[in-house]
Formats: C-alpha cells, sequence, structure tokens
C-alpha cells in the first residue's frame, strides 16, 4: 500500500495516486511524504529507482528488510541531496517474551520524504501522523514529520519497560514465596535477552539521533534539530533504564541461583545426617551377619530384641545430638 500526500502553497495538503507521480523535482516548491507499507508491488520499487532516482544498494536494502523478518542495524548515510536513515522499532506479541524489533527505512531530502516498513505499529503511527497533518506541519519541511514519526516510535518502547519490571517484579515475588521451577529460570534468561537487544538497538539509534541533533546536513535544519533532540533525550533514558533493568535481571538471577544451592545444600545435609546415622546401624547388622559359630547372643533368645533396642538407642541419640547441635 503506497499513501502520497503533496503539499503546495496554493493546494494546500493533497492525496495523489502513485500511477500520477512519473518524476520528482528536487528543488521545486511542493513538499511530498511517500509512505510504503508492505512494499511488495512494482509501484515502490518504481518510484525509489525511476521518481527519484536513489542509490540501488539503499532500494536494495530499503526492500529487502521491509519484506523480510530481519532487522537491520540503524544507520544514517549522507547523499548530500538526500539522506537514507534505519530506524528500528519495537512491537510487543500477545506476551512479554515475544518482542519484536523491525526496521524503518527512510529517504529524507529537501522537499520529500519517504518511509517504507511493514509492521502495524509504524503504519499506526503514520495514519495518526496523516490524520494529523496540517498545512502547517508540511510547510516546517519533511525533516518535522520524520521527527514526528521517530517520536512516536521511540514512545513505544515505554509501555514494554513498564511490562518488563513488572514481572521482573512479579518473578522475584514468586522466587521468594514458592519453590523456584526451571520456568522461572527460562523466563528470567528471556528477560535477560531481550533486554540486551533493547540496549543493543537503543545505543546503535542514539548515534544516528545524535547525529541528527547536530544538523551537520543542510536537510536538517537548525530549528528542527532542537526536536531531534528532544528524541534522543528519550532514547537516552530509555537505554539508561535497559540498562539498570538488565543489571536488575542479573540480580533476580543470582538470587535464584542462591536459592536454589541453599536449598541444595539443605537436601544434601539432611541425606548426609541420615547416612551417618544408618552408619554404625550397618556396622552392627553386618557385625552379626558374619556366619560364625561362636558369636555373642548366637544362642540367646534375647539377642535379636537386644540388637534392635541397641541400634534404635545409637539412632536416636546420633539424631538428639545433631538436633542439639543444629546439624539437622
Amino acid at each position: 500500500m503506497i499513501t502520497i500526500h503533496v503539499y503546495s502553497e496554493k493546494s494546500g495538503v493533497r492525496t495523489i495516486d502513485p500511477a500520477q507521480l512519473t518524476k520528482w523535482d528536487y528543488s521545486c516548491d511542493e513538499k511530498i511524504w511517500i509512505d510504503m507499507y508492505e512494499s511488495g508491488s512494482a509501484d515502490c520499487e518504481r518510484i525509489l529507482s525511476k521518481v527519484f532516482g536513489f542509490h540501488d544498494l539503499l532500494i536494495e536494502d530499503a526492500l529487502k528488510y521491509s519484506r523480510d523478518s530481519e532487522v537491520h542495524h540503524p544507520k544514517i548515510d549522507d547523499f548530500e541531496s538526500y539522506m537514507f536513515i534505519v530506524f528500528n522499532g519495537i512491537n510487543k506479541g500477545a506476551t512479554i517474551s515475544k518482542i519484536k524489533f523491525f526496521s524503518l527505512s527512510c529517504f529524507l531530502g529537501h522537499n520529500f520524504l519517504v518511509t517504507i516498513h511493514n509492521e502495524k505499529p509504524v503504519n499506526s503511527v503514520a495514519e495518526s501522523v496523516r490524520n494529523s497533518l496540517s498545512p502547517s506541519s508540511f510547510r516546517k519541511g519533511p525533516d518535522y514529520l520524520l521527527h514526528l514519526i521517530f517520536d512516536a516510535i521511540v514512545d513505544n518502547y515505554y509501555p514494554i519497560l513498564d511490562e518488563l519490571e513488572e514481572k521482573l517484579n512479579s518473578i522475584e515475588e514468586t522466587m521468594f514465596k514458592s519453590d523456584p521451577t526451571n520456568r522461572v529460570l527460562v523466563t528470567i534468561l528471556s528477560l535477560k535477552r531481550d533486554l540486551v537487544k533493547l540496549i543493543r538497538y537503543s545505543s546503535y539509534q542514539r548515534e544516528v539521533l545524535f547525529k541528527l541533533t547536530r544538523a551537520d546536513s543542510e536537510l536538517i535544519s537548525p530549528e528542527e534539530s532542537i526536536y531531534y533532540r528532544n528524541v534522543y533525550d528519550h532514547l537516552v533514558r530509555i537505554a539508561d533504564s535497559s540498562e539498570s533493568y538488565r543489571d536488575y535481571t542479573t540480580s533476580v538471577l543470582d538470587s535464584y541461583l542462591s536459592i536454589v544451592n541453599n536449598r541444595l545444600n539443605e537436601t544434601m545435609k539432611f541425606l548426609t545426617s541420615v547416612a551417618t546415622v544408618m552408619l554404625p546401624l550397618t556396622f552392627l547388622t553386618g557385625l552379626f551377619g558374619m556366619n560364625f559359630e561362636h558369636m555373642p547372643f548366637l544362642k540367646s533368645e534375647w539377642g535379636f530384641g537386644l540388637t534392635i533396642l541397641t541400634m534404635a538407642a545409637i539412632g536416636f541419640g546420633m539424631i538428639y545430638w545433631f538436633r542439639k547441635k543444629k546439624i539437622m
């Protein structure tokens, strides 16, 4: 699906059909925003290569990662007349453990913006931006529209972080209230893996946004660089929070392992105590189990009873001593 908005001072904002777009003048006064969602049509490649004349490698990257489930690392390439930017968003599935990252490819010029993606969250963001479009928004330029999209994508990280924190708190409470299980361990490791991904992608994107905040390119005006600075600050807080949650997850994992080891030690101590109690009893049964003709109590009718009483006295005596020493 391709959505094209064109703005001019005379006619304002209007939507055109992709077939109407045959060539774009980089120096014209009109401004255009092209949003490509699920870019599988022939018009997508035609617009990128024939209408705008973007580099073939950039077109390949943009279309490849909008069709595949793979994620392109965030990056920014400046070609003077336009910039190619890859930005990553986050998409939460039905559960917190099904977090998925996706790529948004952008071509930004002096009077045009092309966004390419295949994820519903970005489509919803683009739809909300389109619904709020006004001549004043377009008048500020494509760099302002791109800032709105980046800001909405970064804001989607916050609910994920909140759910991760709630999940960690829930796991910690479960560990101390009931016996830790392998399912708890798998959940902790899964959360830690998601946080590592979150830190990695957010750190890459900080570099991209930092370059945009410096306004080194003429495509980003000094006035708009302030807005990118605001998005950059949000991303820095997200990265810092992710790192703190990762440390928190590590401490929860250490607590889990400590609880498991402590309970294992308690079990081993109990089994060792039982084996120690049984040791002299086993000695007595082995001693009196020898088949010699002349043995004490061999012919006595009280022999078996006295042996059982002796074994019971030794066993209970050792248990009492272990309890007194707090070994059992």
